[in-house]
């Protein structure tokens, strides 16, 4: 999942209406007759940098957001209606069960991509590059761990030896989402474009797949040689083709990134389909680290859309007459949820009383009202409450500074040094309960939920250290355990909720799991919920999983928020969804 994001994390869906805070004498403000024009450019405001623009690679939110203008996957999302539609596959795949070989009990996934789906120099996609981008996820060498919970169920592929187009994926058990993570969660990159000497194609994804097999040929020279380059800065952001609707032009770190329509582009034959449009001739992704000024370049027209307004300032352009009469203003929930993680392989945070101590001194509901204005909810798991499969018998730890005393004492932490922070001594040793806080720089929320823990903590004898970072160092040191407490949210896409890329034992190196939550029961459950097609069997797993998590408290959850959004009038009737990002840029008509 990236952290992107998109995570990207997993889940089934409820469908939320548009929820609209203009008024009827607002939206007249604009002339209803007026020409409709697709040109133009759409100018969409960014937090921070991306961490890369290799779709490989990446792992932020705001990368993926990008990514999906310029490269595709077999499979798609429509974002109105929520369901798998086929993308660069002709349709979505044929999946039946296999009785007998090799793969007994295990799946076969058969694909073909569209006839008319060409790279940018006019040659034909074709399987060998979908292999090939799975592939690069599956090389030790590639900085890509974080992918792989999603493709370690596809154990072999076969090409049409008639049709490079056609080809099928060979699995040794059962996946309830076979479907959507074998064409939905790879971003499919040009081989030729890549890995011009075509070094990936020495090995086989059976080869790369099978922990046996790869121990033979992790030392090649190839494998290291292609990851080197793959991972070089080159193809990080400077080299980024895809088969896309919009091209890269150029990226100025903290400044912007320029995407430009490609002209006689092959999906354009696919529209009206949502999947395929491309409006506006032009993307910009204007960054700006400070939310204030990009409101403010807003009201100045410098920017179209933004996301994730803060409540402070979305409260206030509510008022704003002016500004209303420029921009729409929506509110949607949001498939998200904000959360404290807590290093877990800490030596003193890896006691569970001192995370239930912390979780204590979270003071939630003033959070919610005093940073988001109301405009979110709390939460108590990993999924969504609008899930059916959410387990609502938990509740939040509530803010109770005498529990968490009670639980530091549990913990031993009974005696206090001259500054009144709680320590004990064992074995000799002295442990102190002081911590550092991480969030990333230039968003106050986070950095606010750090001080107001800060306040809290010192009431009950813990020193917490607030500690801004910026945003790709910040997710170096999350990835790399580099940590004792620190704030991200995650956002969740709207189809399958898989929980192992963050919670498994196998996602601590690389993965998602920067907490070190799990054991061999919790790992097994996560497996089980993976090959259980009973949906009810599914949901009961699902539900216990949740209730362990809670009970870990790796993380202390704290709410889902609103997603509020500001969007252009000089387009025609925009839509908003409760899928993130929450828009889409590329349908943007113009007035």
């Amino acid at each position: 999942m990236k952290i992107n994001n998109f995570f990207y994390l997993l889940l089934f869906l409820t469908i939320y209406s548009c929820n609209s805070e203009t008024s009827e004498k607002q939206k007249s403000v604009i002339p209803k007759k007026t020409k409709i024009s697709k040109s133009g450019k759409v100018v969409v405001h960014e937090l921070s940098d991306p961490d890369k623009l290799n779709p490989i690679n990446s792992q932020g939110a705001g990368a993926t957001y990008i990514e999906h203008n310029i490269f595709m996957y077999l499979l798609d999302v429509d974002k109105e209606k929520l369901e798998i539609v086929p993308w660069l596959a002709k349709s979505r795949p044929i999946i039946t069960e296999i009785n007998e070989g090799e793969f007994k009990g295990g799946l076969k996934i058969d694909y073909e991509i569209k006839d008319g789906a060409v790279w940018d120099n006019g040659t034909p996609i074709t399987a060998h590059d979908v292999i090939f981008s799975i592939k690069c996820i599956l090389n030790p060498h590639v900085d890509a761990e974080h992918q792989k919970t999603y493709v370690d169920f596809l154990k072999d592929v076969k090409i049409d030896k008639k049709n490079p187009k056609k080809f099928s994926f060979y699995t040794n058990e059962k996946n309830y989402a076979a479907e959507f993570f074998s064409g939905g969660t790879v971003y499919i990159i040009p081989e030729y474009i890549y890995d011009e000497e075509q070094l990936m194609r020495k090995f086989s994804l059976k080869q790369l797949n099978n922990n046996k097999e790869l121990e033979k040929i992790r030392t090649n020279l190839d494998l290291k040689k292609f990851a080197k380059s793959f991972n070089s800065e080159n193809f990080q952001r400077e080299t980024v083709v895809g088969s896309g609707a919009y091209e890269f032009i150029s990226w100025v770190t903290s400044e912007r990134i320029k995407l430009k329509k490609k002209e006689n582009w092959w999906g354009e034959k696919y529209q009206p389909a949502k999947s395929f449009e491309n409006n506006p001739d032009e993307i910009v992704y204007e960054i700006i680290n400070d939310q204030v000024t990009a409101v403010t370049a807003m009201k100045d027209g410098s920017i179209d859309i933004m996301r994730s307004i803060k409540p402070a300032e979305y409260t206030s352009l509510l008022k704003n007459e002016a500004f209303k009469g420029k921009f729409y203003l929506k509110k949607e929930e949001s498939l998200s949820y904000t959360y404290i993680g807590i290093n877990s392989k800490n030596e003193i945070l890896q006691e569970k009383n001192v995370r239930k101590a912390l979780a204590h001194i979270v003071d939630v509901p003033q959070i919610i009202k005093i940073l988001n204005y109301g405009f979110a909810q709390e939460i108590a798991s990993f999924v969504h409450p609008s899930k059916k499969h959410y387990n609502s018998d938990l509740k939040p730890y509530e803010f109770d500074l005498e529990k968490a005393v009670e639980y530091l004492e549990k913990a031993g932490y009974t005696q206090k040094d001259e500054n009144g922070i709680r320590y004990k001594e064992e074995d000799g040793e002295i442990k102190t309960l002081s911590f550092t806080f991480k969030y990333n720089t230039g968003n106050d929320r986070r950095e606010n939920i750090s001080l107001f823990m800060k306040e809290n903590a010192k009431k009950v004898g813990i020193n917490i250290e607030p500690m801004g970072r910026e945003w790709t160092v910040y997710l170096d040191e999350c990835k790399n355990h580099n940590f004792d407490l620190f704030t991200l949210g995650w956002i969740q896409e709207a189809i399958i909720d898989d929980p192992k890329q963050l919670f498994h034992t196998d996602a601590y190196y690389g993965g998602s799991n920067y907490t070190g939550f799990g054991d061999a029961y919790s790992d097994k459950l996560i497996e089980n919920i993976r090959t259980e097609l009973n949906e009810e069997k599914r949901i009961e797993m699902l539900k216990e999983l949740q209730a362990i998590v809670h009970d870990e408290v790796t993380y202390i959850f704290l709410y889902a928020p609103d997603n509020l959004i500001a969007i252009s009038k000089k387009f025609k009737d925009p839509k908003t969804y409760i899928a993130r990002p929450g828009y889409d840029e590329r349908e943007k008509v113009f007035r």
